[in-house]
């Protein structure tokens, strides 16, 4: 009686422990979970300025600080479907969508939306998109949303090659971003 109390309770206590997810991805839309930092540069025809940033991202939220000289200070995004929310030491903004208030950072439309692709080297499925790859079938360049980007850094992430930097050019617009830790979550 004994022995048979053993082996339930041993296989109780098998089923009740979680099994590890896989971060062990071989494509970059595996990725739907992440943190990554590094540093964001933009330009306008009147403004300019840099921030690092840390991005954490699920399929459904996303959050990113930023610190640096930006105008503020330090910043944080953070959006749900339907609502995002901006919070700097001048004050707080909420809107539809993380790049509606990516206006109030750089002093235009920063796409966020976008860059959660773009980030990862993938074309965001929301709008017309025309690209070049190379002969691994990394982006090189992009043309989505009237931005022009250029990926001409990629860095190994497991078994994924990632951008580690993206240029984006629109109507005078820039920005650069320099994605120096890529961290895929289980």
């Amino acid at each position: 009686m004994m022995r048979i109390a053993a082996v339930a309770l041993a296989l109780l206590l098998a089923a009740c422990q979680q099994q590890p997810v896989s971060t062990d991805y071989t494509r970059p839309d595996q990725i739907l979970k992440w943190r990554m930092s590094g540093k964001l540069g933009y330009r306008t025809e009147a403004d300019g300025g840099s921030a690092t940033f840390d991005w954490h991202q699920t399929p459904r939220q996303g959050e990113i600080q930023f610190s640096g000289p930006l105008g503020f200070g330090s910043a944080e995004l953070r959006w749900d479907p339907g609502l995002a929310h901006l919070r700097t030491a001048k004050g707080e903004w909420q809107a539809r969508t993380p790049g509606e208030l990516a206006w109030h950072l750089t002093g235009f439309w920063l796409p966020v939306s976008a860059l959660e692709y773009w980030s990862r080297g993938l074309v965001w499925p929301g709008a017309p998109a025309q690209s070049d790859r190379d002969q691994a079938g990394n982006l090189i360049t992009l043309n989505q949303l009237g931005w022009q980007l250029q990926f001409d850094r990629y860095q190994p992430v497991g078994r994924v090659t990632l951008p580690h930097r993206i240029k984006a050019e629109q109507d005078g617009n820039r920005f650069t971003l320099l994605i120096r830790d890529w961290r895929p979550l289980p």
